[in-house]
């Protein structure tokens, strides 16, 4: 015996008996290859109609799931498929050569004796010490005998038929069947082919709630559209993971009469459940009952706005302090992998959020997440957290962690000099202006403001004083200001009105201004000016001879105590 794919030994010498012996050796190998593969296409129709006919009327009795369904599926197919194979493919691909023809030939059929075997050899062999004219004999002799046999005889097909006629059957039952069946036909043979329509019943269903995933102690309503013949009232037959069975009752919805539904209280373990509605029955749905996500444990840290140059800093959960503008970032523990989750900002009494942000899961633990929110100067009194698990089920009732919100205080500015509110100056004058600022981060920039006659409303200009390109916290300056170069030019009983304005860093909440009250600088001759200084001299005098008299004063009084004789005791 030798493989398909390797071509059978031929005749050597090719003469007119031999020619006539090797198409008949041929034509038996293709009726013989041709029988195998009958054969095997028979059992694979028989097997094919079996699985079928069983899987569907099962499925009609026994609403089978889908697991039942796949190993029907398996069984059925692989089972025709290996029938196939062993009984039709195998046996073609190792079909006879010659010789092994020829020998069935000799089984078959007696009236040859030996001869049609040995005309085969014989007629292939190369030994020169055979006899041309003997091989010609025998070869003439066989040719004779064949053209009086039927070989029909040599290649069995007893179990073609029978197969054919097994498979016929089969094909008659299924087809009768189908057509019994009707409109159900269809869905039962999309069930068998794995696709999960509903088992055809007088009562339809449809629109079942399906598979969920709930968190412990939510509730649960279950509904169910019923079509077709529909009842007055359906079932609910609950299957829990530890082995509890339950039925409930499914009422139909008064409004929708179709809809039947039934409610589960404060469902505490997972479970299986079917809806039974008149003769139909759903698939079996899974409800996984697990726990909320939780916070396992936070990380905070506020990162200062850039303006204040201050690096990072980590604050604990108690002492939320943070600065207005500031960034608070957050590492979160989750009790469970997470797949979204949510910074809120809450107002004063757990108000609505006022702000939010996302929480990023690590791409390696799911269980780990990151974010950062921006707290606004006003509205903010707390922080909570909100996460959704990877079955999409929420945390609920999270603590409130407090948040105090630090405002960033303005600047702060004073005058050293001029001392008093209202200097008289002449027209060419250069007044000393000098002032301290502070502020808690920096100061940004500081504006000398003047107007001539001002008057409520006016129009006022402005001097930028330079700070050499520094931001310091805490800033003393002077600044000669050159009344001349006033524009317009002022004279004689102009009055000029100025202030200083000092205006912070901060770029986020800010920025914050501080400003002092007017003061004035009033215009006069060049002998009022000189009145005002001598007036200015004896008050400054006047001051002195004060402080020395006082100062005598004082000395007096401690040369007493110093030489005062102690009471003589009595």
């Amino acid at each position: 015996m030798s493989d398909a794919t390797q071509e059978a030994p031929r005749l050597i010498r090719l003469d007119v008996g031999a020619q006539e012996i090797a198409a008949r050796i041929d034509q038996l190998r293709r009726r013989q290859g041709r029988v195998f593969f009958g054969t095997g296409m028979a059992m694979v129709v028989t097997m094919l109609g079996l699985w079928l006919v069983s899987e569907t009327v099962a499925d009609f009795l026994a609403n089978l799931q889908w697991l039942v369904r796949v190993a029907f599926f398996v069984v059925g197919v692989g089972g025709a498929g290996l029938l196939f194979w062993w009984f039709g493919i195998r046996p073609w691909r190792r079909r006879l050569d010659d010789d092994g023809v020829a020998l069935m030939i000799e089984r078959a059929l007696p009236e040859f004796r030996s001869r049609f075997i040995a005309a085969v050899q014989l007629a292939r062999a190369t030994d020169a010490q055979t006899s041309p004219a003997l091989v010609k004999a025998l070869i003439a002799e066989t040719t004779a005998i064949a053209g009086r046999q039927s070989f029909d005889v040599v290649i069995q097909t007893d179990r073609l038929r029978t197969w054919r006629k097994c498979a016929l059957l089969m094909v008659l039952l299924t087809a009768g069947l189908a057509f019994l069946g009707g409109p159900k036909t269809r869905p039962l043979l999309s069930r068998a082919l794995l696709f999960n329509n509903a088992v055809p019943r007088k009562t339809l269903i449809s629109a079942v709630t399906g598979d969920r995933v709930i968190a412990i102690g939510d509730d649960l309503r279950i509904e169910a559209t019923g079509g077709g013949i529909a009842p007055t009232q359906g079932w609910l037959r609950v299957k829990t993971n530890s082995g509890r069975q339950q039925e409930f009752e499914m009422s139909a919805d008064a409004a929708r009469p179709r809809v039947f539904a039934r409610g589960l209280q404060s469902v505490q373990e997972s479970f299986h459940y079917i809806v039974a509605l008149g003769d139909a029955e759903s698939a079996s749905f899974h409800v996984k009952v697990k726990p909320r996500p939780a916070v396992a444990s936070i990380e905070c840290q506020q990162i200062f706005p850039e303006y204040t140059k201050l690096p990072a800093q980590r604050r604990p959960l108690g002492d939320l302090k943070i600065l207005a503008g500031s960034k608070l970032a957050l590492k979160v523990k989750a009790s469970a992998a997470v797949k979204t989750g949510e910074m809120r900002l809450v107002g004063a009494e757990g108000e609505q959020s006022v702000k939010s942000a996302p929480l990023t899961p690590d791409a390696n633990d799911a269980t780990r997440l990151a974010g950062a929110v921006e707290i606004p100067a006003k509205g903010v009194a707390g922080m909570t957290l909100h996460l959704v698990d990877e079955d999409g089920v929420e945390s609920r009732g999270g603590a409130v962690y407090r948040i105090d919100v630090v405002l960033d205080q303005p600047p702060t500015i004073r005058i050293v000099w001029p001392d008093r509110r209202e200097e008289l100056l002449t027209r060419e004058a250069t007044m000393l202006v000098s002032f301290e600022a502070k502020d808690d981060y920096g100061i940004a920039k500081v504006r000398l403001h003047y107007a001539v006659d001002w008057v409520e409303g006016a129009p006022h200009k402005s001097i930028d004083l330079d700070l050499a390109g520094s931001s310091p916290r805490e800033l003393t300056r002077r600044f000669d200001w050159r009344i001349g170069q006033i524009t317009p030019h002022v004279e004689p009983g102009s009055v000029i009105d100025y202030w200083l304005e000092v205006i912070d860093t901060n770029n986020i909440t800010g920025p914050g201004i501080a400003t002092i009250d007017h003061y004035q600088a009033r215009i006069v001759s060049e002998a009022e000016k000189r009145a005002d200084l001598a007036n200015r001299l004896s008050d400054t005098m006047e001051g002195l001879n004060g402080v020395r008299q006082g100062q005598e004063d004082v000395n007096k009084k401690l040369g007493e105590i110093i030489f005062e004789k102690p009471p003589e005791a009595k």
